[in-house]
């Protein structure tokens, strides 16, 4: 039997939000939404998405039929033919860059098997690029603009009832003689303590295992970087507060739900800043209670957070080692660059001085670094380049990979309107919304970022960022998360027995020194290949030769780690330590994935 609540949705405020419906509706369930989730790009590595799981949970809290499908890279046929037996009136896609072209063809497939079942896309793609989405796309009904809550709670009312969208608010359409309408926006929802926690159907779907569960504490930032879509103070889309939190004590309920529920302890607290809204004595105090809520309630969790590294100083240390004992163990930080200049184009706040120091902070409390860093982009010049490989030669520079990222655009930001400006953007780039569809100012870096692309992987990493192989430096760049979070465990665990601390840190200096080599090697075979590059002496077989070489040197830095790994969990046993207690593994690749250590797509809960 269905129960439905006899409101009618009421907004008393900007920016306020209640959960009912229209008493109009009589029968809530007979209404089915498919939200599907194309794997393609970052959620390859870890599917789950949060900002569908809130709109797919407040659905369901007004009866609503509600689902979460996976639709794996490759298999969109086989997805498509399940689809049509659940037989939705509402299919959602959250779109972003990596996928428009997965959602165009999986859009054609759905139009065709089900004529009459409206579909729209959201997220940051539909949020910044709406009605080109709807130009490009001809399948596609509907877009919608910023958080989808309180959208798609509207939007399945008015289908429901038969009502013309036209009044309703925060979504591009397409009209029935083919015309394109943008509404007026919604404003962002100001109480986020009023939505119900997540649906967790992808973790359900696999098995209650994967990389790390999505928990969200806030939405939005008060930075303003030119490269990020995710919504911060130069480029909302919607009206109202640029930054909103939930309690700490209601994040830390949600938390020990999941353990409880499903006895899940890895956490990725997708916030965009941890430390917000200030970075300073308000926003720390935050962060401490969820630390200390985490602490008092016994919660055995490790979890990873994003924070700017023009927040932190040595001035934190009490702070920080509060956050690694409640389970902090991987921290995502955009450093970007060692290049004053090049921070300035990016408007990020953190000095060179300030990101060094960041890094320092984090390997000193056994966190591990996740970097971002972009040294090719259109104004990247060769001596940039140089001064980006000495900054990561000195600082974390263990992942070759940091040294040959490259820009990726997305509507909605400012660099993509200042490469536009200046002529620097491809042709047919709003057709696609290729990440990497510009060009460089000076030729020869886009030969280097084209080169540096091709060398370690399939061909086609350099045009897509695809990844359908996995060589050594991929590998070893998620094993060395492993690594890191296998110190901070075996510490967090152990410490306390006797000598158990002295053969832990022995291992983490070792680790160290293998990292400072890594770096050595990285910046030495990145400026072999500059240099051939820029002075036209590029060699194919030493080029293959080169490609084998890093593949080789990468395999055994893996290999002799895991020995030494051995060798540590033997000396704990001994000393009566079950390192099993800690254990944790990285899925494997597959085919469609592009795993970036730091990407804003997709952070808020947004379609």
């Amino acid at each position: 039997m269905t129960t439905t609540l006899p409101i009618t949705m009421v907004t008393r405020k900007p920016g306020t939000f209640e959960i009912a419906i229209d008493p109009r509706i009589t029968d809530p369930a007979s209404f089915r939404v498919s939200f599907l989730i194309l794997l393609d790009g970052d959620l390859v590595m870890s599917p789950e998405h949060l900002g569908v799981a809130y709109m797919a949970s407040v659905l369901r809290k007004v009866g609503v039929t509600a689902e979460i499908r996976e639709v794996v890279h490759g298999e969109e046929k086989a997805a498509v033919d399940e689809l049509v037996e659940y037989a939705p009136r509402l299919v959602c896609f959250t779109l972003m860059s990596l996928n428009v072209s997965s959602c165009l063809r999986v859009s054609r497939l759905i139009r065709e098997r089900l004529p009459d079942t409206v579909i729209a896309c959201g997220g940051p793609a539909g949020t910044f690029a709406g009605l080109d989405v709807l130009r490009n796309n001809p399948h596609v009904d509907v877009v919608a603009v910023g958080e989808g809550e309180p959208v798609i709670l509207d939007l399945v009312q008015k289908l429901y009832l038969g009502e013309p969208l036209s009044g309703c608010p925060g979504i591009g359409l397409r009209l029935p003689d083919g015309e394109l309408r943008q509404n007026p926006p919604r404003p962002v929802l100001h109480d986020l303590n009023v939505l119900p926690f997540p649906a967790r159907d992808q973790l359900e779907q696999h098995g209650n295992k994967l990389e790390y569960v999505r928990v969200s504490t806030s939405r939005g930032c008060v930075a303003h970087c030119t490269f990020c879509s995710a919504p911060h103070l130069k480029n909302r889309a919607q009206p109202g507060k640029p930054w909103r939190a939930r309690d700490p004590e209601l994040v830390v309920d949600e938390v020990e739900d999941l353990v409880k529920r499903y006895r899940f302890r890895t956490y990725d607290f997708i916030d965009s800043t941890f430390e917000d809204p200030d970075g300073g004595r308000v926003g720390k105090k935050r962060v401490a209670a969820i630390a200390g809520g985490i602490l008092d309630r016994g919660l055995d969790i490790y979890y990873n957070v994003c924070m700017r590294a023009e927040n932190w100083s040595d001035d934190d240390n009490e702070l920080l080692d509060l956050l690694v004992r409640s389970g902090l163990e991987k921290v995502n930080v955009g450093i970007e660059s060692g290049v004053p200049s090049e921070l300035e184009l990016w408007e990020k706040r953190a000095t060179v001085e300030n990101n060094a120091t960041i890094i320092r902070l984090l390997r000193e409390h056994g966190i591990y670094l996740a970097m971002g860093f972009i040294p090719f982009h259109p104004y990247a010049t060769a001596e940039t380049l140089v001064q980006n490989a000495e900054f990561l030669r000195r600082n974390a520079g263990h992942n070759l990979r940091r040294l040959t990222e490259r820009l990726e655009i997305y509507p909605g930001t400012a660099i993509l309107r200042k490469i536009e400006a200046e002529g620097l953007l491809a042709d047919g780039y709003w057709d696609t919304l290729d990440p990497y569809g510009y060009h460089f100012a000076d030729p020869r870096v886009e030969r280097l970022a084209k080169h540096y692309a091709s060398l370690y992987n399939n061909g086609d990493y350099h045009r897509h960022g695809v990844i359908t192989e996995q060589s050594s430096v991929f590998e070893f760049e998620t094993f060395n998360v492993v690594v890191q979070t296998f110190i901070s465990r075996l510490y967090r665990r152990f410490h306390p027995v006797p000598g158990a601390k002295e053969v832990i840190q022995a291992f983490k200096d070792w680790v160290h020194g293998v990292r400072q080599e890594c770096g050595q090697f990285n910046f030495e075979f990145f400026m072999r290949n500059l240099d051939a590059v820029l002075n036209d002496r590029l060699d194919g077989d030493k080029q293959r030769r080169d490609v084998e070489d890093v593949d080789h040197y990468f395999r055994q830095r893996i290999n002799q780690i895991k020995s030494q790994q051995l060798r540590v969990g033997k000396a704990l046993y001994r000393l009566g330590c079950n390192v099993a207690e800690i254990s944790s593994t990285l899925p494997s690749v597959r085919p469609g994935g592009a795993p970036r250590s730091y990407s804003t797509e997709g952070a808020s809960a947004v379609w």
